[in-house]
């Protein structure tokens, strides 16, 4: 909705001019430059970071707000963009960037009066930017308002005549007007202006196919694909448009290259099954049938046409099944209960049977003066080629998270006690007394304890071993045999440390984690358990919680060691934090969210509890709260944060 290349330019540009007077100051002028450039290399999240410099020492300065707002919005993380966005217009009411970005997002969320009021005050600030009127017609094609759209162009259009983009969504206005003489006349014009750009052709080549002009509409795709063998789009229209003009192979073959190019596009695999089934090959479009049921698990057309395939395939049981699921999703879905009344008498199931036909007749005579409605028609015919809704985007598009999409994901570890190399720490002084006393009595000067949730690499080799007296010999010697993954060992040890300082609560710590990470690890072999995870085709709407992984009971050790803890911390974020986990991990969802939020309270800036409170929201079906709290967690540095948020957050 908002060009990319075209804003990124704007605000490299914007900044040079407008810094503010209090930048002055070394730091400060420092990470906002830091953060230019890592926007304009689409380096988002440490864009945040940088920015997050600033804020830590002047919260008024609009500009950063609004640079971190972008980050965000980039990252697909609207909450946190909107949020930094009414900062910004807080500290800066006649901001019009950030008017516009915030009626962006507002649309986004489909707020769309109170988006268009900032477009109007983004226009009123800006009245000779072509930006704010090309964002406005995109909302207005959206709430469909073609005329409106068809002014906003326009207006765009005379600012700048060979804005290509401008002329193809005008077009898709008049189109959406109806208007396809009109819409013919953009697309070309854009084509013009640019017989390089391949989504003028593929935009023009669909109208063509929609008019049923299929030589047209072949010659434009051809073209498209000519210049852009990336887009799956181009791909999958001119197959429709080739086995509209009975080249059936031909129409396979863009089919088989579309989904290479969108392995999760549930329309293209759809349409192949149908054509798969035309052309008598049942197994294959069986199995594709069978995988967009698993990528759109709502739509019924997908259950009503793979009943019946199961039907020509003898198959009756699951064919009854498939029109069973289907009715589940639309009560009134006439012939749904035709195909089952007929898999009913085909198993001898005569009085179902009979129910069903009934029924459906029931459903069509009631319906019989509205039937633009084929659901409710029993000589209604399914096996067009469709286009339900489907994600045509590149995998470029993703946000750049090297390291982080191949990792699971899963609740963040135990916060605990480890050891570090003293020169990767940023500050020896870790602001929790019992650490800091500990660190000034450590052997090896070249390491020091730190409180994070994951050992670091390389901990040191103590030479006393297990033979080790002092406190933080066996600390570290605990820390050790943790890291290598002998539990037992690490639980003698720090054991031991207790019992040489029952007052100081870093053993009790590790102790508890290592206790509960070794019922996971057992459970996670005897019992077959696995983390506590988020699967990747979670539906958004309605709640059920996760089932429970391990017994409660099974972690009694190490929430008896962690409320001895509140003893001697009270009130502490590490024992609230460990406690949440315990009861992510038993399946008592409701329970770590409430614990989650206590370790917040307590330290607001524990990004890791922001990211499993959003984790388990997201579980939940929670989005609305999942994806805000993980944006948050994305805000303190929890990269893997932008990952979800692209996954499932995105409108």
């Amino acid at each position: 909705m908002v060009q990319r290349s075209l804003i990124l330019a704007l605000l490299l540009g914007l900044f040079v001019a407008n810094t503010p007077n209090s930048f002055a100051q070394l730091n400060k002028s420092y990470f906002f430059n830091q953060a230019r450039q890592q926007l304009g290399k689409e380096q988002f999240p440490e864009a945040i970071a940088s920015l997050n410099h600033i804020i830590r020492v002047d919260t008024t300065i609009a500009e950063v707000w609004f640079l971190r707002g972008v980050a965000k919005y980039y990252l697909n993380d609207l909450h946190g963009a909107l949020s930094d966005f009414n900062k910004t217009i807080l500290h800066n009411p006649v901001y019009s960037q950030a008017y516009l970005y915030r009626a962006v997002v507002l649309s986004q969320f489909a707020k769309y009066n109170q988006a268009f009021m900032d477009y109007e005050m983004a226009i009123d600030l800006r009245p000779n930017s072509p930006d704010a009127y090309y964002s406005r017609g995109i909302s207005n094609i959206i709430t469909q308002q073609p005329e409106k759209a068809i002014r906003d162009f326009t207006q765009v259009i005379k600012f700048e005549p060979k804005n290509v983009e401008a002329w193809l969504n005008r077009g898709i206005a008049y189109l959406l007007k109806g208007d396809t003489v009109s819409a013919l006349h953009n697309y070309g014009h854009a084509i013009s202006l640019n017989i390089f750009n391949a989504e003028s052709y593929g935009k023009r080549g669909k109208l063509y196919y929609e008019m049923g002009k299929y030589p047209e509409a072949l010659s434009d795709f051809n073209q498209a694909i000519k210049l852009d063998t990336t887009q799956s789009i181009n791909f999958f229209l001119r197959a429709l448009t080739l086995n509209a003009l009975d080249n059936i192979e031909g129409s396979i073959a863009d089919l088989n290259r579309a989904i290479v190019l969108s392995p999760s596009n549930a329309l293209s695999i759809y349409n192949r099954a149908l054509i798969m089934w035309q052309k008598g090959d049942t197994k294959a479009a069986l199995n594709d049938f069978d995988r967009v049921v698993e990528l759109n698990p709502d739509n019924l057309l997908v259950y009503f046409n793979r009943g019946v395939l199961l039907y020509e395939m003898d198959n009756y049981t699951d064919a009854i099944d498939d029109f069973t699921s289907a009715i589940e999703l639309f009560s009134d879905f006439a012939k749904a209960y035709l195909g089952r009344s007929m898999a009913y008498a085909r198993l001898g199931l005569w009085n179902e049977s009979e129910r069903d036909k009934i029924f459906a007749h029931s459903i069509a005579e009631r319906y019989s003066s509205q039937h633009n409605q084929p659901l409710t028609d029993t000589a209604a015919h399914f096996m067009n080629l469709i286009a339900f809704s489907a994600d045509f985007s590149q995998v470029s598009l993703s946000p750049s998270l090297e390291g982080y999409d191949s990792k699971p994901i899963d609740i963040l570890p135990f916060i605990r006690v480890t050891l570090v190399p003293k020169e990767s720490m940023k500050t020896t002084v870790q602001n929790f007394e019992p650490l800091d006393s500990l660190n000034e009595q450590l052997p090896d000067a070249n390491y020091q304890f730190v409180l994070q949730t994951q050992h670091d690499t390389g901990i040191p080799n103590n030479e006393a071993g297990t033979h080790s007296k002092s406190y933080p010999e066996v600390l570290a010697e605990g820390i050790r045999l943790s890291a290598e993954g002998k539990f037992n060992q690490a639980i003698e040890m720090y054991e031991k440390a207790y019992r040489i300082d029952p007052n100081n609560p870093l053993s009790l710590i590790n102790l508890s984690v290592e206790k509960a990470e070794m019922v996971h690890f057992i459970a996670s072999f005897e019992r077959e358990v696995g983390s506590v995870e988020l699967k990747q085709n979670i539906r958004k709407s309605g709640k059920s919680a996760p089932k429970s992984g391990i017994q409660l009971i099974s972690f009694e050790e190490s929430l008896e060691l962690l409320n001895l803890l509140d003893n001697l911390m009270p009130d502490h974020y590490i024992v609230q934090y460990n406690k949440a986990n315990i009861f992510a991990l038993s399946g008592d969802m409701d329970s770590a969210i409430e614990l989650y939020d206590k370790a917040i309270a307590l330290n607001p800036h524990l990004a890791e509890a922001w990211y499993n409170k959003g984790l388990i929201h997201l579980m939940l079906k929670d989005n609305e709260r999942g994806c805000s709290d993980l944006g948050k967690a994305g805000e303190m540095g929890i990269r893997q944060a932008y990952l979800l948020i692209h996954r499932f957050c995105r409108k």
